[in-house]
């Protein structure tokens, strides 16, 4: 026995191992790459170039080998060169092979690395590049198939050496289900994102993967069901993730604004107007009736108003604190047109010579301008002067930047020129036409002015806020948080939609726009001349008085923002 030691004993030191007896570090290092030996062969993928062949093959209509379909399924979200960039994913034969791929999963059959090449493209799926309806579709089939086929392939995993990413599918399954962001939006929207990295890491998750998509309209849906306060210290985090992210913003937008409206105080928030009313996101929402901002159809009338109001606010107040400062000429009017803010319904800029040569060197005014890009108009006379726009009730009041120009009110459905029109000369052949053209009232601005100016609008029926009452309308959030489109309140007429559907007559029309305060009938069909038609205004473009109108045979003018009546 000695001598057999002595021989075992020279043979370790051979190999470098003095006294190999007793080392449980060795064995340990050994394990250990002994296992990440195992967990690389466990999650290893098929060379690109190989899987990409195969899934040209498959596009291409040609049989697919049991090695090849294997190959596949990693590369069912790659767009393939030869095929116009189309995908597996998306293509008519991706059903076949999913059967194909159920099959063996039934019979004990499919190669757990097929499998995981599966939950592979799962992840890798890009939804800002494959936005037609046949990758959509082949996702959720996809992932239907993940869900319905885990528990077999748990099951075949045994208990014993498993791959990482099985003891990770193990812990957080519901990553295969219809809700798979849940359990980590709360986490994400307070900022930590360790458990989401961890898992990205585990289970190979791309930084371009729906999944970050989903979990931005997570933790909206998270915030939108908090108390208000807390709601709204969450706006400036969501609103980043949403441009980090920006698959599911219009979602996104909508749940925040709806959740938003429903707040006790309703004030102008910045940072969220600022946002949502970028060109590149939703657009100005003066702009939705010209059908160039049609993300605003998404949210109740009554939140599209509490954002158009929060713009009409604002271009009240840029107006007058950078166009009409430069020439000192404020003269108390800010102050002023405060106090009727909550009834303005439409304003509209219009930007002399001057003004539109500062966006070049003067950044608030080229930040104006930009805001108001689509919406804006020009003044081709006055080069020095800016003029604002805005409604009131039935009336349209018309303020310029500079003295000793007067303020006109005229009736907005008698105007003397053309309301949208992109140009306006700014004198007495349009804007300033005054009372030659059928003015209401005319305001000086001479010491004083506040006072008659107010007598002169009350004769009109406009009145201070205070006076006007509220009009603030409430839509009601969902239960849990989410938004409940049918909670806004209709108005109270339940007999409106069948009477309409009955075709036009014109003691409909007047029954009908009764019953929506500030819409109002133009009936120009028996003007001298002849050729006038039967017109609708309504400034605060309501949807269910659209749905009536256009039931009744009305149609839609841009021009005029309006409805009319069309002949025979």
């Amino acid at each position: 026995m000695q001598q057999l030691s002595s021989h075992l004993a020279s043979a370790m030191g051979s190999f470098g191992l003095s006294n190999p007896f007793g080392r449980v570090d060795l064995v340990e290092v050994a394990s250990q790459q002994a296992e990440a030996l195992f967990q690389g062969y466990a999650k290893a993928k098929p060379r690109s170039d190989d899987a990409y062949a195969a899934a040209r093959a498959l596009l291409r209509g040609e049989p697919l080998g049991a090695w090849q379909r294997d190959l596949v399924a990693s590369a069912i979200c790659d767009p393939i060169r030869e095929q116009a960039g189309a995908t597996v994913i998306a293509s008519k034969r991706f059903a076949e092979l999913l059967v194909g791929y159920e099959d063996d999963v039934s019979r004990g059959e499919l190669w757990r690395l097929t499998w995981h090449g599966l939950l592979y493209s799962y992840f890798k799926f890009d939804p800002l590049v494959m936005k037609d309806e046949s990758s959509q579709a082949g996702w959720r089939a996809l992932q239907q198939f993940l869900a319905r086929s885990w528990p077999l392939i748990d099951r075949q995993s045994g208990g014993q050496l498993i791959p990482d990413w099985i003891a990770v599918l193990r812990v957080q399954g519901q990553i295969l289900s219809e809700h798979p962001v849940e359990p980590y939006a709360q986490a994400y929207l307070e900022g930590d994102s360790s458990l989401t990295d961890q898992l990205a890491a585990d289970l190979g998750i791309p930084p371009s993967s729906w999944f970050w998509h989903s979990l931005v309209l997570g933790c909206v849906k998270r915030a939108t069901g908090e108390h208000d306060a807390a709601f709204k210290q969450r706006i400036p985090r969501l609103l980043q993730l949403m441009h980090d992210k920006p698959v599911f913003r219009d979602e996104a937008i909508e749940a925040v604004l709806i959740r938003y409206h429903a707040c006790k105080e309703t004030v102008h928030d910045a940072v969220l107007s600022e946002y949502v009313c970028q060109p590149a996101v939703w657009r100005n929402p003066k702009l939705k009736a010209a059908g160039i901002a049609t993300a605003w159809n998404r949210v109740p009338e009554a939140v599209w108003q509490m954002v158009l109001g929060w713009v009409n606010e604002r271009n009240l107040k840029d107006f007058f604190d950078i166009l009409a400062a430069r020439n000192s000429a404020d003269e108390g009017r800010l102050a002023f047109w405060s106090k009727y803010l909550k009834q303005i319904t439409w304003t509209r800029l219009v930007f002399g010579h001057d003004t539109m040569a500062l966006k070049r060197t003067n950044p608030a005014v080229r930040d104006l301008i930009a805001r108001e890009e689509g919406a804006y108009a020009q003044l081709t006379e006055k080069r020095d002067v800016d003029a604002f726009m805005m409604r009131i009730g039935s009336h349209l009041i018309i303020e310029f930047s500079k003295k000793p120009n007067a303020c006109y009110v005229y009736d907005a459905s008698a105007l003397p020129f053309e309301l949208h029109g992109r140009y306006f000369g700014g004198g007495t052949v349009d804007l300033a036409a005054g009372f030659q053209s059928g003015c209401a009232a005319r305001i000086v601005h001479r010491p004083g002015w506040e006072g008659r100016a107010e007598s002169d609008l009350r004769e009109l029926g406009i009145m201070p806020d205070a006076a006007a009452g509220p009009t603030v309308q409430r839509v009601t959030p969902g239960e849990a948080g989410l938004p409940r489109r049918e909670s806004i309140e209709k108005p109270k007429s339940p007999n409106w939609r069948q009477s309409s559907d009955k075709g036009f007559s014109m003691d409909g029309v007047q029954q009908l726009v009764a019953r929506f305060p500030g819409a109002e009938i133009d009936d120009r069909r028996h003007a001298s001349g002849g050729g006038g038609r039967l017109w609708v205004n309504d400034p605060m473009q309501r949807r269910d008085l659209a749905d009536a109108l256009r039931s009744m045979g009305f149609k839609w003018a841009n021009s005029r923002l309006a409805w009319y009546l069309p002949e025979g």
